[in-house]
């Protein structure tokens, strides 16, 4: 890879346990040059990143069953520091986050395409 400068994250893992939505944004984020794993929980996430060792992001919703978002952030950032986390939510507004949770990235859903790009960029 030439110069680091401006890297975009290239492969990104969408959690989202809605497979709808899942698949329709890794439609969106593939025409945007990324590469898009797709995980229905929290549980096939971690798996995944234990199996995939070059994943740059993980975009994650709030809302799940079993193990949320925020929980499956802390897990991330604990084992794979390196990775950077944006967190979504159609319920949560970003002033209602405590400071733990403000230490992601979040983006609001129905996020726009190039807001997200623009955090994963950041």
């Amino acid at each position: 890879m030439s110069g680091m400068s401006g890297h975009v994250c290239s492969k990104i893992l969408l959690v989202d346990d809605e497979p709808d939505g899942a698949e329709f944004a890794a439609t969106l984020f593939g025409a945007h040059g990324l590469i898009v794993l797709v995980a229905h929980s929290a549980q096939e996430a971690l798996q995944i990143l234990h199996d995939q060792n070059d994943i740059d992001a993980v975009l994650t919703d709030v809302m799940m069953p079993t193990m949320g978002g925020l929980e499956l952030a802390k897990a991330i950032h604990q084992e794979y520091p390196q990775i950077k986390i944006v967190l979504m939510s159609g319920y949560a507004a970003p002033e209602q986050l405590n400071a733990e949770e403000r230490a992601y990235s979040f983006a609001e859903k129905p996020y726009r395409i190039e807001h997200v790009l623009k955090l994963l960029r950041a």
